[in-house]
């Protein structure tokens, strides 16, 4: 039974020119101990997913179709009351700017005694202290740093604190927004690591969401490639990795260098980005896509499987299903 369940999901925002989609009829599933991917160029909406399994959507945002499953509720449906029990509690969020989320008045241990204290508000002093002892045990923060300032903290630091405070209701989904983001290699690595042998340690669910295909490698059982507000591609980590189907998977893929395979590198030709005032479920890879021909732009994309874990979106099943084009 799957943790999380999202079906037909499709959000726009409201702007001066009118309603963009930037999510457009998505549907994927998050299983217990099976961390899940998401990968794709900036603006692919990727980032709107995770704040919408939040409940943190700005005003000019609107959920227009589609339901998020998780346990007995449909996500999309509750109030803000409802939220603030599921938000840090049932689901939590690794934001990708460590410095932002913390307060910078507000010493490390406090911000995350407020996270605790906004579900756990009987718990006790003792129990509360030990608690908190114990999560910069988990992100490896020495304990006589815990009452420090976040301005004295490296990035590498914050970021843990941010881990901690998304650990510290023990939530059943984790979603990573950029986790690494602005952290040199090495301390990208520790992090990774760090995050690795939590989510096994723990048994979360975590959703990774990246536009650094390594990074999402590197942590993800299952990935989802995303293009202009679309999956265009799902599947295990090898099977989307090691044999992209879908145009855009090859172009991203292509886009990364090869030193042990010159002679293949791609050069993708990214002429246009994605337009988002297309009719729902039009492709929106057309304009860069060299297969495209008159049908794309007139027919829906479907769902092509190419193996019971493996599927891709487009137009045509021929280029979809051939593995050596």
């Amino acid at each position: 039974m799957s943790l999380l369940s999202v079906d037909n999901l499709s959000i726009g925002y409201e702007t001066k020119n009118g309603m963009v989609k930037a999510v457009d009829g998505i549907s994927f599933s998050l299983e217990k101990g099976r961390p899940l991917g998401f990968v794709g160029e900036s603006g692919c909406g990727k980032t709107t997913i995770g704040m919408t399994l939040m409940g943190l959507l700005p005003d000019n945002a609107k959920i227009l179709s589609g339901s998020v499953r998780f346990q007995t509720q449909d996500l999309v449906r509750l109030t803000e009351d409802q939220w603030r029990s599921v938000r840090g509690k049932d689901i939590a969020m690794i934001f990708q700017a460590a410095m932002n989320a913390l307060n910078p008045v507000y010493r490390v241990d406090d911000q995350v005694r407020e996270a605790i204290l906004a579900h756990r508000p009987d718990i006790s002093d003792k129990e509360l202290n030990h608690r908190i002892r114990e999560l910069f045990e988990l992100v490896e923060i020495p304990y006589e740093r815990i009452h420090d300032y976040p301005h004295e903290y490296s990035g590498g630091m914050k970021q843990r604190v941010i881990i901690a405070m998304a650990l510290a209701c023990q939530p059943q989904v984790i979603i990573a927004d950029e986790p690494t983001t602005a952290l040199d290699v090495i301390v990208q690595d520790q992090i990774l690591e760090e995050l690795r042998a939590i989510q096994s340690k723990l048994n979360t669910g975590l959703i990774f969401i990246s536009h650094d295909i390594a990074v999402v490698a590197s942590i993800c059982e299952d990935i989802c490639v995303m293009y202009g507000g679309q999956i265009v591609e799902t599947g295990t980590r090898k099977e989307v990795f090691s044999s992209p189907r879908h145009p855009y998977t090859k172009t991203l893929l292509g886009s990364y260098l090869s030193l042990d395979n010159e002679e293949h590198i791609i050069i993708p030709d990214m002429r246009e980005s994605a337009d988002l005032t297309l009719a729902s479920g039009c492709c929106r890879f057309q304009a860069n896509c060299t297969a495209c021909d008159a049908a794309c732009k007139s027919d829906q994309p479907t769902w092509i499987d190419i193996s019971p874990t493996h599927k891709a979106l487009c137009c045509d099943a021929g280029i979809i299903r051939n593995p050596h084009d």
